[in-house]
């Protein structure tokens, strides 16, 4: 299904006890033309995973990863896709970022696991259907969410719905 809105209002307040985090801000987001509302939600999804990162999000789809960090040479300290990669992007982003996260949904992550080895830079993560969905009813023109971390879990809320996601195992480097 193709998003019908063309900019959302993302009122997020991201908590976390452990961290000693206490933010709130105001975002407006737009999906790129023509994409799927479970592809936005997987990059907004992922978006609020790798929050405490602070990434940055693509303004449009390209070659490249769907949110990133870089540092001050413009080198990739991340690279995050939620799609599964061609052989010659995945060797791409293996080479150009120091950590790959790939948020794939579950038959994407089977897929892809099942025909490439392990390399040690990338992690697969899964965002199940169910979560997906979810996602997509929390969807509206005027959002706000309230997040939650306790330890490795997110628990994600518009006041109706809630989520709860398992945050990546990323290298202490990024963080």
């Amino acid at each position: 299904m193709q998003m019908q809105l063309k900019v959302l209002k993302l009122d997020l307040f991201y908590n976390s006890a452990s961290t000693g985090i206490f933010w709130h801000e105001l975002r407006y987001l737009s999906p790129f033309a023509g994409e799927a509302a479970d592809h936005f939600c997987r990059r907004l999804l992922s978006y609020v995973l790798l929050y405490e990162l602070h990434p940055t999000l693509a303004l449009q789809p390209i070659k490249g990863p769907d949110l990133y960090l870089q540092d001050d040479n413009h080198h990739y300290q991340l690279w995050c896709q939620v799609d599964p990669p061609s052989d010659k992007q995945l060797q791409k982003a293996c080479h150009q970022s120091d950590q790959v996260v790939l948020m794939l949904q579950a038959k994407a992550e089977r897929r892809f696991s099942s025909n490439h080895r392990r390399l040690p830079n990338v992690q697969v993560c899964t965002l199940s259907d169910e979560t997906i969905d979810q996602c997509q009813m929390m969807l509206k023109a005027g959002m706000q969410w309230n997040v939650w971390r306790e330890e490795q879990q997110l628990q994600v809320t518009d006041g109706e719905l809630m989520l709860e996601l398992t945050l990546p195992l990323l290298p202490m480097a990024l963080h």
